[in-house]
């Protein structure tokens, strides 16, 4: 007779052993989740993390994480890839020319993670530091061959996937050359439109039986430094709503991109990167708690790419670095994967950056 043996042991995360207590067959059990909750955090790589954890002296929590892999970051035509491409890569699964929003080499529209996770009836949203139009985000539910035709793909929105989308940009529904009020067309479609103050703390009421578009600057939104708080507040907001509009637990799929930590590379600004990584991590353990609290929610935190060539140079003590740059634009540096969850096994070792779409795909049975 075949015996079920209790392990006491390791599963192996990629890159580290990680302890867990019971059979083989309980991580099978956990292998399917319910939600999916993906944090971008843009330009981000092993050394914008090493600058946090120092410069501000604390733990950050992606170490609470119990799964690691290492991505691959390069597009069809580049090694180091543009963020346009290195969106589309993940959330499309495809690898394509760099510029690229939500399209494949020939410049046709491939469905994203988001419109498949709607096709199975999941409830969807967009979170994001930038404007809603931005590449490292729009490429979850837009489509162009041209990643700065944003008048272009806002208009895709009211016909788009999502059922919430919260960020800057508001300009490109309404101030348009074509003197379109996009606005209008979002509302007819069933959306709530609504500003919302970056220094927000709190969001108003929402009615769940309609979707949700909250604007956060009229152009890109301000920096941490000058003031942005709403991140961690507009995830937490966007949890609950997509929860309680998902009736009958065919579950939420929630992107949270801190698009301008890439921003603060791309200047050399260390104050600048930093700070925003610290405001995504603060942001982080909003979802942490979220998914220790629901059970049936798998979190993976990655980026797109590494930008600026960042490095903790010698001479650098705790709160006082000696911080370099090697350069202003995105390199082929490997950036990590962080995960956990249901199916967070799933999302270890090396793979590459259009990996994460098929191996969700195979986690819930997605065509």
């Amino acid at each position: 007779m075949m015996m079920k043996f209790l392990n006491i042991g390791f599963v192996c995360s990629g890159l580290f052993l990680i302890p867990f207590i019971g059979s083989t067959q309980d991580l099978i059990k956990q292998s399917k989740p319910v939600n999916i909750i993906l944090m971008i955090a843009d330009g981000v790589g092993i050394n914008q993390m090493s600058g946090s954890l120092y410069q501000y002296n604390h733990t950050l929590l992606v170490e609470k994480m119990p799964f690691i892999g290492l991505q691959k970051t390069n597009s069809f035509n580049s090694l180091n890839t543009d963020p346009a491409a290195a969106a589309t890569a993940i959330a499309c699964g495809v690898k394509s020319f760099d510029g690229a929003i939500g399209v494949n080499m020939d410049s046709l529209s491939i469905p994203s993670v988001i419109k498949i996770g709607a096709d199975n009836n999941m409830k969807t949203g967009v979170i994001t530091t930038a404007s809603m139009t931005h590449l490292s985000s729009a490429a979850f539910w837009a489509h162009s061959p041209a990643y700065n035709n944003e008048e272009y793909i806002a208009s895709q929105l009211s016909r788009s996937p999502l059922d919430l989308i919260i960020g800057g940009g508001k300009k490109f529904f309404t101030d348009r050359q074509d003197k379109k009020n996009l606005l209008e067309d979002l509302q007819q479609q069933g959306f709530q439109t609504m500003s919302i103050l970056p220094e927000a703390t709190s969001f108003p009421m929402a009615d769940i039986n309609k979707k949700y578009a909250a604007f956060t600057a009229f152009d890109l939104p301000l920096t941490v430094m000058e003031g942005r708080k709403y991140l961690s507040t507009a995830v937490s907001f966007a949890m609950d709503f997509l929860n309680k509009k998902d009736k009958k637990n065919d579950g939420f799929f929630l992107l949270v991109n801190s698009a301008q930590i890439a921003l603060g590379a791309k200047l050399n600004n260390p104050d600048y990167m930093l700070s925003e990584y610290n405001d995504f991590d603060e942001t982080l353990a909003k979802v942490l708690d979220f998914a220790e609290r629901d059970k049936e929610t798998l979190v993976i935190v990655t980026s797109g790419y590494e930008t600026g060539g960042y490095s903790v140079n010698p001479g650098s003590k705790r709160e006082k670095l000696q911080h370099e740059f090697t350069g202003n634009t995105t390199t082929g540096t490997l950036v990590p994967v962080f995960s956990q969850g249901p199916g967070a096994i799933k999302f270890t070792g090396f793979f590459e950056n259009t990996d994460f779409l098929p191996r969700l795909k195979a986690l819930f049975g997605w065509n």
